[in-house]
């Protein structure tokens, strides 16, 4: 495992670099008016930084034991599966329906099928991540998003 992180973080590392270096070729303008080049500066900045924690973190640690296997269990897949239709149907109804019920739908569906919660955390939860993301998006940033029934 200590292998595959120091190459991952060296490819990191070289994906930052070439953010870096293709940033500073355009205006950076300032945190009050940023201009193209700042966001993938310091998107390749902070990604340049993690990539060294990582490689760091590879070279000095112990070997870890048994690691961890990702959907190592049985009958996780069909779990992944639902949750990839989960989303695909979820962009057809986000126009008809809009933005608060398809998502709210959505969070249900995970959070009580996939996630495996009772239905007070189910119900619950949809709703304040549904509110929240509301607005944020549509009232602090003024996103337009599809309305649907309302």
């Amino acid at each position: 495992m200590q292998r595959l992180d120091k190459i991952g973080s060296v490819v990191c590392l070289v994906i930052a670099g070439i953010a870096l270096w293709q940033s500073v070729k355009v205006p950076m303008g300032s945190i009050r008016q940023p201009g193209p080049g700042f966001l993938p500066f310091w998107v390749g900045l902070i990604l340049a930084l993690l990539s060294a924690v990582l490689w760091f973190q590879a070279s000095f640690r112990k070997p870890a034991g048994e690691p961890v296997r990702f959907l190592s269990g049985e009958g996780k897949w069909p779990y992944v599966v639902a949750a990839g239709f989960a989303l695909l149907i979820y962009t057809f109804l986000l126009e008809p329906l809009g933005f608060i019920i398809s998502t709210f739908l959505l969070l249900i569906f995970l959070l009580r099928v996939i996630g495996k919660q009772n239905w007070w955390v189910g119900v619950t939860g949809s709703i304040l991540v549904t509110f929240f993301t509301h607005l944020i998006f549509k009232v602090a940033l003024k996103v337009q998003l599809p309305r649907g029934l309302f």
